[in-house]
């Protein structure tokens, strides 16, 4: 009887092995699939983002959203860096201060948070760590105020006068 038990629970451990390696085997075949296209960095493009990016960083095609150019550039750029999420944050921090941008704020957590400013426009850097000592940064630049927003795309603020009182609740 116990011999019998005892392959019964071996016979239990090795099934519930192999679909366990089934299982992570199709997740990541699943997440090969839905992988994001990943790109260089090219030097046009350095140039029209007007910040300084780690060298052999990769962006996500997918995620990367970019208005204008230069000094004008608004937008999110999702990059994907073999260096370790530290690393990069020493970059930024660096690199950013060079090109001009304050350091407002920086969050440590699960993610690392850099605010900047720079005259009339924000960053903001999220970076996070992934696995064997690889990171990830989301940049969002952006002008700092809707007078600023109106003035890219020249439309004249409104005065005073046509700005309606905002409704009361009752």
């Amino acid at each position: 009887m116990k011999i019998l038990e005892n392959k019964f629970v071996l016979i239990f451990i090795l099934t519930l092995s192999l679909t366990s390696c089934a299982t992570i085997d199709g997740m990541m075949a699943s997440e090969d699939e839905s992988a994001p296209e990943v790109k260089d960095v090219s030097l046009d493009q350095r140039l029209q983002i007007s910040i300084p990016i780690p060298d052999n960083s990769k962006y996500a095609t997918d995620k990367t959203v970019i208005f204008g150019e230069g000094n004008r550039f608004t937008g999110v750029l999702y990059l994907i860096h073999d260096e370790s999420a530290e690393d990069v944050v020493d970059f930024f921090r660096k690199a950013m201060i060079s090109e001009g941008w304050t350091e407002l704020a920086i969050v440590r957590s699960n993610f690392i948070l850099l605010n900047f400013d720079k005259e009339d426009r924000f960053a903001t850097i999220k970076v996070s760590r992934k696995v064997f000592n690889n990171s990830e940064s989301e940049i969002t630049i952006g002008p700092k105020t809707s007078a600023t927003i109106n003035r890219s795309i020249n439309i004249e603020p409104e005065t005073q006068e046509s700005i309606e009182e905002p409704f009361e609740i009752q």
